[in-house]
C-alpha cells in the first residue's frame, strides 16, 4: 500500500478531532519512533510455499493443489493443529487454500494452463526473506474497493499501536470518519469491521504474528507490529532512517516526469498529460494510468519498454519482467517512448511518451495536468460491441443506436472528459470537504463503496 495514502487516511483521522482516535494516533508512533525491523521468520509460509512450486505444480483438475502437496503443507508448516479433517484436499484445508490465495494476491505465484507457477517477483524472493518480507509489508493491506482499504488501513494502525480489540477500533474510526449504512443509517459495528478487515488479519494470523488462543480473542505481537508499521510507513522509513535529516532515499526520489499518455487508434485522440514521481514503479503507474483513463481495472494489461515486456500475466509462457523493480525513472533512461495495454481482448493500446524532467513533484502524488476526451464504451471499429441501446433505438450500428449508447461512430465519446466520475477518483487522495460526510452504501461490506452525502444546510 502506498505510504501517502495512509497518509491521507491519518490527516482525515486528525481532522475528526476525535480523542479516541487521536490516542490510537498517539499509540502507533508513526510520526516518530525507530524504522521498522524485518522479521525474515515471519514470512516463512509464502518462502515455504514458493520454493515448493520451485518450476511448476499442476492443479488437479478443479484448479486446486494436489491432495500430497496439501498434507506436505500442512505438514511442513506445523499448522496440523490450525483445522480439522484429513488436511489432503485444498479445497477443504482453509489455511492451504488462503495461503496460496493470498500468494497470488501479493504477485508471487501466477497459473498458466493448469500449472501453478512462480512470478518473477516470486522466483526472485524466495531466497531474499527480507526482500519477501518487506514484498508483503508494501502490499498491505489487501482490498477489494474503497472502503475495504480503509479499514485494512485502520486494522493496521491499531496493530501498530499494539492494541487488542482491533475490530472495535475499526468500527469507532469508520463512524469517526463519517460512514455509515445507506439502508439502516447507522454507523459501523464490530461485525462490519471483521468483514473488512478479514483478509488483512489472516495473513498476519497465518504468519503466526498474532498471540493468543486458537478460537478467542488475539492481540498483536511483536512481528505484528513491526510489519503494520513497515506497511503504513513504507520501505523507504527504513532507508531515510540511516541517512541525514531529511535527506531522500535516492538521488532520483523527488525527481518528477511529465507522461503523455495517448490511446491508440483513437480520432481525434483519446489522450492525458500526467506528472508522476521518477520512483514510481511500473506496477504504480498501472493504477495511475487506470485512474487517468477512466478505465476499470478488470482486465490484464503489460508494458513494452525498449523491447522488455513487464506485467504479471498468467497467460504468458515465457517470463517477464517484474514490474515492482523497474521505475519510471529507469524507462526514462534507455527509451523516449513505450507502451502500456490493458485488456487483451479489445487490445486497448496507449503509446507513452516522455517528456520533460522536473527536480520536484510536490508533495509526491501524481497529477493529471490535461486531456482530452472519455475512453471508448467499446471496442474501436466494432460498433457491435457497444452497450444495449434504449428501446427502439435500432441496430447497434446506426446512427441512433450510437447517440443512445452515447458515443460516435468510433465508439467513442465525444464529450470529453467524465469530469465528475474523475473528481470521485480524485477525492480518494485528497481530503474532502469538511460537511461532506462518506456512506457505506450496502448492507455486505465487501459492496461498499463511499459516497458524498448532502450538505448541512
Amino acid at each position: 500500500m502506498e505510504a501517502r495514502e495512509a497518509a491521507d487516511l491519518i490527516e482525515r483521522l486528525r481532522r475528526t478531532r476525535s480523542v479516541p482516535v487521536l490516542r490510537l494516533l498517539d499509540a502507533a508512533g508513526l510520526d516518530a519512533g525507530p524504522a521498522p525491523v524485518p522479521d525474515p521468520a515471519a514470512v516463512e509460509p509464502y518462502r515455504w510455499l514458493l520454493a515448493r512450486v520451485g518450476d511448476g505444480v499442476r492443479l488437479t483438475k478443479s484448479g486446486y493443489l494436489p491432495p500430497a502437496l496439501v498434507t506436505e503443507t500442512m505438514t511442513g508448516l506445523g499448522w496440523e493443529d490450525r483445522w480439522i479433517g484429513k488436511h489432503n484436499r485444498e479445497e477443504h484445508t482453509l489455511p492451504v487454500l488462503l495461503l496460496r490465495d493470498s500468494a497470488r494476491r501479493f504477485g508471487l505465484l501466477r497459473t498458466h494452463r493448469g500449472v501453478l507457477l512462480r512470478t518473477v517477483a516470486g522466483r526472485r524472493l524466495t531466497d531474499d526473506p527480507v526482500g519477501l518480507w518487506w514484498h508483503v509489508a508494501e502490499r498491505l493491506p489487501l482490498a477489494r474497493g474503497e472502503v475495504e482499504r480503509d479499514a485494512g488501513l485502520l486494522y493496521l494502525l491499531a496493530v501498530a499501536a499494539g492494541r487488542s480489540r482491533t475490530e472495535t477500533l475499526v468500527a469507532e474510526c469508520l463512524a469517526a470518519l463519517g460512514l455509515v449504512d445507506e439502508v439502516t443509517g447507522r454507523p459501523p459495528e464490530e461485525v462490519d469491521a471483521i468483514a473488512l478487515t478479514r483478509d488483512t488479519s489472516a495473513v498476519l494470523d497465518r504468519m503466526g504474528l498474532l498471540e493468543g488462543p486458537r478460537y478467542g480473542e488475539k492481540r498483536p505481537g511483536a512481528g505484528a507490529v513491526q510489519l503494520a508499521r513497515a506497511a503504513l510507513l513504507g520501505q523507504g522509513a527504513e532507508t531515510t532512517s540511516a541517512g541525514p535529516a531529511g535527506a531522500p532515499a535516492s538521488g532520483r526520489r523527488d525527481e518528477a516526469v511529465e507522461l503523455t499518455v495517448v490511446l491508440r487508434d483513437t480520432e481525434p485522440p483519446v489522450w492525458r498529460r500526467l506528472l508522476v514521481p521518477a520512483s514510481l514503479t511500473l506496477r504504480q503507474l498501472h493504477a495511475v494510468l487506470q485512474t487517468a483513463m477512466g478505465w476499470q481495472d478488470a482486465h490484464l494489461h503489460q508494458f513494452e519498454v525498449a523491447g522488455v515486456v513487464y506485467g504479471d500475466v498468467e497467460d504468458l509462457p515465457d517470463p517477464i519482467g517484474d514490474e515492482d523493480t523497474v521505475t519510471v525513472g529507469d524507462a526514462a533512461a534507455v527509451t523516449r517512448e513505450f507502451t502500456y495495454e490493458y485488456d487483451f481482448g479489445d487490445g486497448w493500446e496507449h503509446d507513452v511518451r516522455i517528456g520533460e524532467r522536473l527536480p520536484a513533484v510536490g508533495p509526491g502524488a501524481p497529477r493529471c495536468l490535461d486531456g482530452a476526451r472519455a475512453c471508448p464504451a467499446g471496442g474501436l471499429r466494432r460498433p457491435a460491441r457497444l452497450r444495449a441501446p434504449a428501446r427502439g433505438a435500432g441496430r447497434p450500428g446506426r446512427p441512433r443506436a450510437r447517440r443512445a449508447a452515447g458515443v460516435d461512430r468510433r465508439g467513442v465519446r465525444p464529450r470529453g472528459l467524465r469530469r465528475r466520475r474523475h473528481q470521485r477518483a480524485a477525492r480518494a487522495v485528497r481530503p474532502a470537504h469538511p460537511a461532506a460526510r462518506p456512506r457505506l452504501t450496502a448492507v455486505v461490506p465487501h459492496r461498499v463503496v463511499r459516497r458524498p452525502s448532502r450538505r448541512a444546510g
